[in-house]
């Protein structure tokens, strides 16, 4: 008979653990997302928090199950537009009279940028996305690393020119009491109503959404492959081609996360959950490292044991935030 999930040896329950934890991050972060996304989107009409934020949801969760073609084409719709919003910011804020902490800026309080790149690390989930969606690559062995290095590299680069920008042209105090950062650069920078930038900030929102929602959903559909208990994930839906059960599921986690719960708190949980995963996947490579050092995948241990402390390092921090 098949075995029960508690009778795994460490062995075979690790990967399905971090594979959980993985989707757990997944569905956290698009709850994150989906809640701040709303918000933009009622910065400019009128409308009900929670109806907004499901209807949104379940949009998302359709284009998920249609198909991952769809899914990629909507998604490289949205990032176009979101490219072109966070250009619009940058020269925003370079044109823009400089704000006094620009200017003279304070010294620097390491624990606060401490505690700024623990949630930072928020911001650069979804790159770990692209090994999961490797079944439906052509050449993975290929394309992926250079995806991962490309993607990284450019949003690295955007990322530090729009906080360049925004520190610039905004008061740190104004800055961080904003729920709509980017607009607020934009009309302290050049004046006048910056709702196009809260409709632009929606499509960014929808394009994480939808990259997480597919994401979590193959995962997901990988775990249910290796073990019995969680089979009824391992399904894919005969005309779409896609993991239905486990896309709506975690369609509806999203939704009632986003919801209701804060966003801050979304974020600082996808941060730790990620976090641990990192912890135990450096660890699982120390361990293979020493028992298997001629194994396929060699890179020098300083590799893993320094990615492991750092890992802790900035666990020990997130949770530290968080109390």
């Amino acid at each position: 008979p098949p075995t029960s999930l508690n009778t795994l040896s460490l062995h075979d329950a690790l990967p399905i653990l971090v594979g959980l934890a993985i989707v757990a991050a997944g569905t956290v972060s698009a709850a994150a997302v989906l809640r701040g996304g709303t918000g933009y989107l009622l910065s400019v009409v009128d409308l009900p928090f929670a109806a907004t934020a499901i209807v949104m949801g379940l949009v998302l969760v359709g284009v998920a199950i249609v198909g991952v073609l769809e899914s990629l084409t909507v998604a490289a719709l949205f990032t176009a537009v979101e490219v072109l919003g966070l250009a619009l910011v940058v020269w925003a804020g370079a044109g823009a009279e400089p704000t006094a902490n620009y200017a003279a800026p304070a010294a620097i309080v390491w624990t606060g940028v401490a505690s700024a790149a623990v949630l930072a690390f928020f911001a650069f989930i979804g790159f770990e996305d692209i090994v999961n969606m490797a079944e439906e690559v052509r050449d993975p062995l290929r394309t992926l690393p250079r995806a991962i290095l490309m993607s990284l590299v450019i949003t690295s680069l955007l990322y530090a020119l729009v906080s360049w920008a925004a520190v610039r042209a905004v008061p740190l105090e104004r800055l961080g009491a904003s729920e709509q950062p980017l607009a607020l650069v934009w009309s302290s920078a050049r004046g006048g109503n910056a709702g196009f930038l809260s409709l632009i900030a929606v499509a960014a929102a929808m394009n994480g959404i939808l990259a997480q929602i597919v994401m979590a959903s193959r995962v997901m559909f990988g775990v249910g492959r290796r073990h019995p208990s969680l089979a009824v994930f391992h399904h894919a839906h005969p005309r779409f081609g896609t993991p239905v059960l486990a896309t709506a599921l975690i369609g509806v986690a999203v939704i009632a996360m986003a919801v209701l719960l804060p966003v801050a708190d979304l974020a600082e949980a996808t941060s730790a959950i990620l976090l641990s995963v990192f912890v135990l996947v450096n660890a699982a490579l120390i361990a293979m490292k020493r028992a298997e050092p001629e194994a396929a995948f060699r890179v020098p241990m300083a590799v893993p044991v320094v990615g492991l402390l750092a890992a802790i390092g900035a666990l020990a921090v997130s949770f530290g935030v968080g109390s």
